[in-house]
């Protein structure tokens, strides 16, 4: 998640099972709790974002990481893995053919992976510059979602519902011009 320094701030009823070691005054319907639903997939998906649209969907619904609210930041996620995809079979079909021309498959490998200035220095090939960059965007998407090991202590399941903690009581419904009276 970039932009953010330190780890990020604990739930506020994590620190009230912890016995609120702060001693600060707890907001405990902070936090959001989207219904957890799978967002339509978007049409401009290409064939490998779609494959992953459908394998990645139904296991965030299943962990309850995914709302409707997600369809934009889901599809980031499955079009940088479709074309990160489409780059390594590029690549490897560079590979394939180079050893199936008679090279050995280090030396293809370094041949696939680098080009050859006017000057005559090898550099890094362009597509292995796209892979490393698509690459670090998977990495990032994964974070959002809790999809990294790192990243799975940070993130919080939606239950729809307001969790119940404990020692704490529900807050009271009323209904009609009641309901006023229980704002605060």
């Amino acid at each position: 998640m970039t932009g953010s320094r330190g780890p990020l701030p604990k739930p506020a009823a994590l620190k009230l099972l912890e016995g609120n070691p702060g001693k600060r005054a707890l907001d405990l319907s902070d936090g959001v709790n989207p219904r957890v639903e799978v967002p339509s997939m978007p049409k401009h998906l290409g064939i490998e974002a779609r494959k992953e649209w459908k394998r990645i969907t139904p296991l965030l619904e299943e962990l309850g990481l995914v709302s409707g609210l997600d369809r934009a930041a889901l599809g980031l996620y499955c079009q940088a893995v479709g074309r990160m995809t489409e780059l390594e079979i590029a690549f490897n079909g560079q590979v394939d053919l180079l050893v199936s021309g008679g090279m050995k498959y280090a030396d293809a490998v370094y041949n696939a992976s680098h080009a050859v200035t006017p000057s005559g220095y090898a550099q890094q090939s362009v597509m292995v510059q796209l892979i490393k960059s698509s690459r670090e965007q998977v990495n990032r998407y994964l974070m959002h979602f809790g999809l990294s090991p790192a990243a799975r202590a940070r993130v919080q399941p939606s239950n729809y519902l307001q969790q119940e903690l404990p020692g704490v009581e529900a807050k009271p419904t009323a209904q009609g011009f009641a309901a006023f009276a229980l704002v605060r």
